[in-house]
């Protein structure tokens, strides 16, 4: 369902009662480029940790995308007596907006995404209806175009089923014959083969000091040879969600390059352009908000695997 988040964000962002000053008014992509190197697992766990400026910055970025999307829906807010004027009916109150919040937080995923494909779909047919006071601003109607064009390839591409995982899940099944031979090795170590790769630590009954330290070596050997097969799993993940970073940066640059033309808006008299262009860097903030979540959570992965293989406490994530 992450698909579906960024337009039932996108849509429900212009009935939002919170009231900023613009911080949407940058490029976000660009933010993008805050994403940490890290190329181990250790890396995670530091990252985490914040024992470098990475983690500053990476949950700095996410708060400005957090205040932008608020701050985009005090803008689309204001619209809204343009709105009832250009088209009566079409505007939502602060009492709608909270009834339909309550209504939502009731829906099942299937529904919220039958609401937020008839909703933007409604938009886009009745924007495109509207656009009579920018006749004359090409750069505008530029703009609105290319946007409309966008979001219905994102409706479409938003029904499709995500490839993430299964591939993720094709790395993870590429390093699974190197882990499960370290892991045969212990269990042969130690005779038991019930250990796995989740719970390797061996609860043995009593025995020789000798034993002990022959068991205790058998599992320090198996952490620290396993140890750079999960880096490794780990880089190949990350080197797929920059992939996946550069599409989005392909995929959106031109559409932000537009809104941006139009000083994030301001130029549209029309106030259904108006709302077209705040969906347009909507879409494109939760985009990167998208490519962050998917990062953060593979780091918090291997972060965790990490603590365990060094006898460390977990890090508490990021909110």
């Amino acid at each position: 369902m992450k698909k579906f988040l960024f337009i039932i964000t996108c849509i429900i962002g212009q009935y939002c009662l919170s009231y900023g000053q613009g911080s949407y008014k940058q490029n976000f992509l660009n933010l993008l480029n805050k994403l940490p190197e890290i190329k181990s697992c250790e890396g995670s766990y530091n990252f985490f940790s914040c024992k470098n400026n990475s983690c500053n910055d990476f949950k700095a970025a996410k708060a400005s995308m957090d205040k932008a999307l608020k701050d985009i829906g005090a803008a689309q807010i204001a619209t809204n007596s343009a709105l009832s004027s250009s088209a009566p009916g079409t505007a939502m109150t602060p009492e709608q907006a909270n009834a339909l919040s309550a209504k939502m937080d009731k829906m099942t995923d299937e529904e919220k995404q039958k609401w937020a494909m008839q909703n933007a779909q409604a938009m886009m047919n009745t924007g495109a209806a509207h656009a009579n006071q920018d006749m004359g601003n090409d750069v505008v109607n530029d703009a609105v175009e290319y946007a409309s064009k966008q979001q219905q390839e994102d409706l479409k591409d938003a029904m499709k089923p995500s490839d993430l995982s299964s591939q993720l899940k094709k790395i993870e099944d590429k390093y699974l014959p190197q882990k499960n031979a370290i892991l045969k090795t212990l269990q042969d170590a130690l005779k038991d083969k019930n250990l796995t790769l989740s719970n390797y630590m061996y609860a043995g009954g009593e025995a020789s000091d000798a034993e002990i330290a022959r068991q205790t070596k058998a599992v320090k050997d198996f952490e620290k040879n396993i140890t750079p097969i999960y880096d490794a799993e780990l880089i190949d993940k990350l080197s797929y969600i920059k992939t996946l970073r550069q599409n989005v940066v392909t995929k959106y640059s031109t559409l932000e390059q537009k809104v941006v033309a139009t000083h994030y808006g301001d130029d549209a008299e029309e106030a259904f352009n108006k709302n077209h262009l705040y969906l347009a860097q909507q879409t494109v903030i939760s985009k990167v908000m998208e490519i962050f979540g998917n990062y953060e959570d593979v780091l918090g992965d291997y972060e965790d695997e990490y603590a365990k293989l060094q006898h460390k406490e977990q890090v508490k994530k990021f909110d």
